[in-house]
């Protein structure tokens, strides 16, 4: 599933995006406020990285592939693939892992600096959620 169209309704993106932030803040309120609903949508967070990695991993139809695009992109294939089954085998346990994982992709992976990772999140939480909600209203204008 390619988030080019994202998958996963605007208020759950938001969720995920929530989750991660605060395990990665260490703010273990937020984090205890939105465990039970994270935890019980194992889909939520592999959901997440999906949104994260697939734009920087995938494959682009904008350059010539290359033996190194082809890598990349059998990276993001495995660290998603490593994240679902994470997520399908220990939901509750893997949910604050899932999240470090997350935001240790986005520190060092898209972040101007690994310090910047809350920044770079929130802006992140921020386009995913505007886009969500584009398909929504898409969806919605398409049934009128």
């Amino acid at each position: 599933m390619s988030p080019i169209v994202p998958s996963l309704p605007p208020h759950l993106v938001q969720l995920g995006f929530d989750y991660v932030l605060a395990v990665e803040s260490g703010d273990d309120v937020q984090v205890a406020r939105f465990a039970s609903e994270v935890e019980q949508l194992p889909g939520l967070l592999p959901g997440i990285a999906e949104l994260v990695d697939f734009p920087v991993t995938a494959l682009s139809d904008d350059t010539d592939p290359c033996a190194d695009s082809f890598v990349l992109d059998e990276v993001g294939v495995i660290y998603l693939m490593v994240i679902r089954e994470w997520a399908a085998h220990a939901p509750a346990a893997a949910a604050p892992g899932i999240a470090r994982t997350i935001a240790h992709f986005v520190g060092q992976v898209l972040a101007d600096a690994p310090t910047d990772a809350v920044r770079t999140l929130q802006a992140l939480r921020d386009e995913q959620v505007e886009r969500a909600r584009a398909v929504v209203e898409k969806v919605v204008a398409l049934h009128r």
